[in-house]
C-alpha cells in the first residue's frame, strides 16, 4: 500500500460529451480514469460567473474591522479574482474527490471494473459506499485547504486576516457546489435558474444527502484549520458565519426571490440530530474499512480517524 500512494496510480482524464453536470472515477482493467462531462464544465463555469459575486464584498459587514478590511483588500488585489478563485476551489474539490475514489479502488484491490459517479442513483444503497463518499469528501476538502494556502503564499501582499478570508471563501465554494446539487440547480438548462430541493434522507440512494455531506465537510475542514493553522485562532462560529454569509449573498444573486439560505437553515434545524448521528455512523464504518485505513497510513500523515 505504501507503493500505491507514493507512486500514484496511472491516471487518464477525459471530458465526455454529456450535457448533464457529472464527474466519475472509473477502474477498467488496469486503467484508472477520471471523467468530467462537458455539462459540468459549462454549468459550473456559468454558475460561478463573476456577475453572481458582485455583492460578496458585503460579507465584510458581518465581521470585525480587521476581517472587513481584509475582504476589501482581497477585492482590490489585482492578483486575486474572487469568482475565479471560488471556481478553482470548486474544481479542486471535485477532482480531489474523484481522485480519492481512484485511490480507494486501488487500495481495495478490486478485481472487476468499477465506477463511482456523482450522479445520484435512487435505486441503489450501500452503507459502505456512503462511507467511501464520506472519506472522499473529507480528503477533497483537505486538498482545497492546501490549495487555498498555495494561492495565499503567491500573493504579493500577505497578512493573517487575508488568509482567514481566503479560508472562508474556499470553504464557501465547496458548500455552494454541494448546495447547487442539494437544491438541484446544477442541471438547469433554462436561462433563469430555479430550485427543486432534494428531500432529506439518510440510508437511501447511492450518495449521502448533500446536507449530510456539507456538515461533514464543515466539520473536517475546521478540524484541519485548527490542526494546521492554530495561530489563526479561528472559531467554529466564525467559519459558519462567514461561509453562510457568502452563500446567502451568492444565492440571493443567482436566484433572486428564492430564500435558499432560509431553507438551508430550516432543514438544518429540523434534521441536525439525524445529520450528526448519520455522519457519526459513517465515521464508524469508514474507520473500519481496510481501503480507507491503508490509504491514511500510506499518506504518512495523522489519520483523520485519530482526530476525534
Amino acid at each position: 500500500m505504501q507503493f500505491l500512494y507514493r507512486k500514484k496510480p496511472k491516471l487518464d482524464q477525459y471530458i465526455s460529451s454529456d450535457i448533464f453536470c457529472n464527474a466519475s472515477a472509473l477502474k477498467i482493467a488496469d486503467h484508472n480514469i477520471i471523467t468530467v462531462t462537458s455539462g459540468y464544465i459549462s454549468l459550473i463555469e456559468d454558475t460561478f460567473d463573476e456577475k453572481y459575486f458582485s455583492t460578496i464584498l458585503f460579507v465584510a459587514i458581518i465581521n470585525e474591522k480587521t476581517i472587513s478590511e481584509a475582504f476589501c483588500d482581497l477585492h482590490e488585489d489585482p492578483n486575486f479574482e474572487l469568482n475565479q478563485f471560488m471556481l478553482d476551489c470548486s474544481i479542486q474539490f471535485t477532482f480531489s474527490h474523484e481522485f480519492q475514489h481512484i485511490l480507494q479502488l486501488n487500495s481495495s484491490k478490486i478485481a472487476h471494473d468499477f465506477r463511482y459517479s456523482e450522479n445520484l442513483d435512487t435505486s441503489n444503497f450501500d452503507l459502505k459506499n456512503h462511507a467511501l463518499e464520506f472519506d472522499a469528501d473529507r480528503m477533497a476538502s483537505f486538498e482545497v485547504l492546501k490549495y487555498v494556502f498555495r494561492v495565499y503564499r503567491k500573493l504579493k501582499n500577505k497578512n493573517t486576516q487575508k488568509f482567514k478570508c481566503m479560508i472562508y471563501i474556499g470553504l464557501a465554494s465547496i458548500c455552494i457546489t454541494k448546495s447547487l446539487f442539494y437544491f438541484r440547480v446544477i442541471n438547469n438548462s433554462s436561462p433563469t435558474y430555479t430550485i427543486d430541493k432534494q428531500d432529506f434522507y439518510t440510508k437511501k440512494f447511492s450518495h449521502p444527502h448533500p446536507l449530510v455531506r456539507i456538515y461533514n465537510i464543515l466539520e473536517y475542514f475546521y478540524d484541519n484549520v485548527e490542526n494546521d493553522f492554530p495561530e489563526l485562532k479561528i472559531e467554529p462560529q466564525q467559519i459558519l458565519n462567514n461561509v453562510l454569509g457568502i452563500m446567502k449573498l451568492y444565492f440571493d444573486s443567482l436566484i433572486p426571490n428564492q430564500k435558499i439560505i432560509d431553507m438551508f437553515f430550516d432543514d438544518s434545524e429540523k434534521f441536525l440530530d439525524e445529520i450528526n448521528q448519520y455522519n457519526q455512523e459513517l465515521y464508524d464504518v469508514a474507520i473500519k474499512d481496510d481501503s480507507i485505513k491503508n490509504l491514511l497510513k500510506a499518506r504518512g500523515v495523522k489519520p483523520w480517524c485519530e482526530q476525534r
